[in-house]
């Protein structure tokens, strides 16, 4: 793919920014704010966003009968409870809830300073234990689970950079990716849609679930997370695009992860930051950096099209995963490179055990464990496009 060239429109839209406060509404015709006036919000019906927080419903009984199924989900409940680590936080196996912890087994795969657990938000932990806590808690009016849910919360709110920016563990694991703030995988939305939903007080969230000092610091999380969204967005010749799956929690610039996910635009975790931007008051500066995301992902250069992207799992197939298909709705490529919009893949390093490929352009030079391994592509935009159209952005 060539490299994307300037867009004038979005070049002026980032001008006018800093110089007027704009509407959020704009697909319903409010224009520019008068001074004093709050930053609107946009119509928020259509963003899958809230959708992201919804897992822990899968976690719950399937009894018809409403006691049984209460009694199921305190069994579980109450399993979790006792797998939950002092500092509050939780690791990422729900099969481990099928039964209580026994005393002595280690309650996380991953080890930081002296040995000790590490919580995460990875693969969902955490933040799906506390919607579940919650839920049971609302249903049956025991203690335990609310405070089991609010030394989550803390361990969340404990977790957050200054800078705003969520690791994807707490404490520190010693010379690891985990440290870098992280969009992979959708965690920091994640964390940041139930502090939201903490804030508005939607069920399972609401009435007391939290204490009304952890609720007076929600408000700040959220605007110091958007503070480092913003700060965070990759430039590129002059133009705001999107975001890196891993960002330096004080400096703001790309990282990488594992040997095969490296600095780079992000075409699957930046359409989950727009969503979440886009729940946020419209200031010039978060319209802005929306709008310039979402111009990106609207871009034919960004875009895979006439292709349809069939992940295949196994190691003996040698056929490529993209097939041409004409007509096929758009995709986009999970890396970008961050100084143009080519997309490219991984194999593991030459170094690594067992050794790779390296960065490739061609997927099919890159080895077949990785190849079929991993999610090269989607059509992540399409949700983000498909709203953004609906509020007029």
């Amino acid at each position: 793919m060539k490299s994307r060239n300037k867009r004038r429109d979005t070049m002026l839209l980032l001008t006018l920014s800093t110089l007027l406060p704009l509407a959020g509404a704009r697909g319903a015709g409010v224009g520019p704010l008068e001074a004093g006036r709050a930053p609107a919000l946009l119509d928020q019906a259509g963003n899958p966003v809230y959708a992201i927080v919804n897992n822990y419903t899968s976690w719950l009984s399937k009894a018809s009968d409403p006691a049984a199924a209460l009694a199921a989900d305190r069994a579980k409940a109450d399993n979790i409870i006792s797998w939950q680590m002092p500092h509050g936080g939780f690791w990422k196996d729900p099969a481990w809830y099928a039964a209580p912890w026994d005393g002595t087994a280690k309650r996380s795969g991953w080890f930081g300073a002296d040995g000790v657990e590490l919580g995460t938000i990875d693969n969902q932990a955490t933040v799906t234990e506390i919607m579940f806590l919650a839920d049971v808690y609302r249903r049956s009016g025991k203690s335990q689970y609310r405070k089991s849910a609010r030394k989550a919360l803390d361990f969340l709110l404990n977790m957050q950079y200054p800078s705003g920016g969520f690791p994807q563990v707490h404490p520190a694991r010693p010379n690891s990716y985990s440290n870098h703030v992280t969009f992979n995988d959708d965690a920091m939305v994640r964390v940041l849609m139930l502090l939201d939903r903490a804030q508005k007080r939607t069920a399972p969230l609401d009435g007391n679930v939290f204490s009304d000092e952890q609720l007076a610091r929600l408000a700040p999380a959220l605007a110091r997370a958007v503070d480092f969204i913003l700060k965070a967005q990759i430039v590129q010749g002059g133009v705001r695009t999107v975001w890196c799956a891993q960002h330096d929690p004080v400096t703001y610039e790309p990282r990488g992860a594992r040997s095969y996910e490296l600095p780079s635009k992000s075409g699957a975790e930046s359409a989950r930051v727009v969503q979440f931007l886009m729940t946020r008051p419209q200031t010039a500066q978060v319209e802005a950096a929306a709008r310039a995301a979402i111009d990106w992902y609207r871009d034919p250069a960004t875009q895979i099209a006439d292709m349809i992207y069939e992940r295949v799992n196994s190691k003996a197939t040698n056929t490529s995963p993209f097939v041409p298909k004409v007509g096929a709705p758009p995709l986009w490529y999970r890396f970008y490179d961050l100084d143009q919009d080519t997309g490219f893949f991984s194999g593991r390093l030459p170094t690594d055990n067992p050794p790779g490929t390296g960065k490739q352009y061609d997927i099919m030079l890159v080895e077949p464990e990785r190849r079929y391994g991993y999610q090269w592509a989607g059509e992540y935009g399409k949700q983000l496009l498909a709203y953004a159209g609906q509020v007029g952005y």
